[in-house]
């Protein structure tokens, strides 16, 4: 009997082994997708706000790494604030929209040049949301909004502004400093 064992052992080891490593088989299944790429505009677009009139306001546009930016520049009367009512339009395209709302939100992105040696603070509002206080420290809160764009014409969101420049900065109207808030759309269902 023990002699049978023994002639067994190696015939029941390699059935374990074989089961075992067709437990252990990896089976890899290559399923193809299609991706299509078309280019359209935003559904979000961007106009100057009504201060822009004044000439205190400018607002631009610059292509930058094939990236659309949308440049603003606010004039800041040294040591008095300065309040911007209507320095930014966020509008809803109705053409590209296709009668979807959006929320929209301002984010805080960093300071991109300069310092803050002559500005003491620049705040934000979208709407009745915010404000976002900018210091050399950063922004708080990050983020602020959602404002809602009804699906329509005519839909826009108002951003507002407020800076105080220091009493020593200089006065040969030289860019003080340059930071970078995105506008997030969201698409609301």
């Amino acid at each position: 009997m023990a002699e049978k064992t023994r002639k067994l052992a190696p015939t029941t080891l390699l059935i374990l082994l074989a089961v075992a490593s067709f437990a252990a088989a990896t089976v890899t299944v290559t399923n193809i997708t299609r991706w299509t790429v078309v280019a359209r505009y935003a559904p979000i677009v961007k106009y100057a706000g009504d201060d822009a009139e004044t000439g205190w306001v400018t607002v631009g546009y610059d292509v930058r790494g094939n990236v659309n930016r949308t440049v603003i520049t606010l004039v800041g009367f040294k040591g008095d604030p300065t309040k911007y009512d209507s320095v930014l339009k966020i509008c809803l395209n109705t053409t590209v929209a296709g009668g979807k709302a959006f929320d929209v939100y301002l984010v805080w992105n960093g300071t991109v040049k300069g310092g803050w040696d002559y500005v003491d603070y620049v705040k934000l509002w979208i709407e009745d949301k915010g404000p976002m206080f900018i210091t050399s420290s950063g922004a708080s809160p990050s983020e602020i909004g959602p404002v809602t764009l009804p699906s329509g014409v005519n839909n826009c969101a108002v951003v507002s502004a407020e800076v105080l420049v220091k009493p020593n900065a200089p006065s040969d109207d030289i860019t003080l400093v340059i930071f970078e808030v995105n506008v997030k759309a969201v698409h609301t269902p």
